[in-house]
């Protein structure tokens, strides 16, 4: 160690103030900057991740507010259409009210009308036959040899259909009918209503029913009708067969 000119002694006491210098300024010095390096890091790590944790935040709250949008216009257009779909069924409900009321009374019309018609065409039954008796004597040029009542009776089985108590053909109807339709020139009397319906009632199915109707056009006679079944006893319909019958 001479030989190289380095004292040993001094070597070594500068390896040891070496020591004591490095052992200083690691404690003074670089341990302190260390563990503010560190620290600082720790800082920016957690401000990093802070920040993560807010873009995070920030995109699911995006996420979650479109979410909500998407789901209120889902629920604006279901209430829209609700709503829609709720006038729309005020308005047919509305409208199939008014149709049903003005349906009512044109039927209560209709049938005030037909029940005012038939009142004045039974008003007028005695006053028909009476008018056709008279015409009968003035086409004759003579009073008829029956008496009043007799003369009545033949005139009133002409115009209801109705003869000695019987109805022309009953039998010519099938049975387990749903409905038949009675049609007659004047109006039927209670009692000849009461005749007609027991001779009809049983072609009848239960719960069917017998209708009355008044037609002046058929001029006398009986039609009694149900589906496809029609029996044609009026005056009207034997005038056309004999017409058709001279046509042939």
């Amino acid at each position: 160690m001479e030989a190289l000119g380095i004292n040993a002694g001094n070597l070594l006491v500068n390896i040891v103030c070496f020591g004591i210098a490095w052992l200083i300024i690691a404690r003074l010095i670089v341990n302190p900057i260390r563990k503010m390096i560190d620290n600082r890091k720790a800082v920016i790590d957690q401000g990093l991740e802070d920040a993560k944790v807010a873009a995070d935040t920030r995109e699911n709250a995006l996420n979650e507010a479109e979410t909500i949008l998407s789901d209120a216009k889902a629920k604006s257009a279901q209430i829209l259409k609700e709503a829609a779909d709720q006038a729309a069924q005020l308005k047919q409900d509305y409208q199939t009210s008014v149709d049903e009321k003005v349906n009512e009374e044109l039927r209560n019309t209709k049938d005030y009308l037909a029940k005012e018609r038939e009142l004045m065409l039974n008003n007028l039954r005695s006053q028909i036959i009476d008018l056709s008796i008279s015409g009968a004597k003035k086409i004759i040029g003579e009073d008829l040899q029956l008496d009043q009542e007799k003369q009545r009776r033949l005139l009133s089985d002409f115009f209801t259909g109705i003869k000695d108590g019987t109805i022309t053909s009953v039998d010519q109807l099938p049975d387990n009918l749903a409905a038949i339709e009675v049609t007659t020139a004047i109006p039927l009397l209670r009692d000849e209503k009461v005749l007609t319906d027991a001779q009809l009632i049983g072609k009848l199915q239960a719960g069917g029913r017998i209708d009355y109707q008044v037609d002046p056009k058929i001029l006398g006679g009986m039609i009694i009708h149900s589906g496809d079944y029609l029996i044609d006893a009026s005056v009207l319909g034997k005038a056309q067969d004999l017409k058709a019958a001279l046509h042939k």
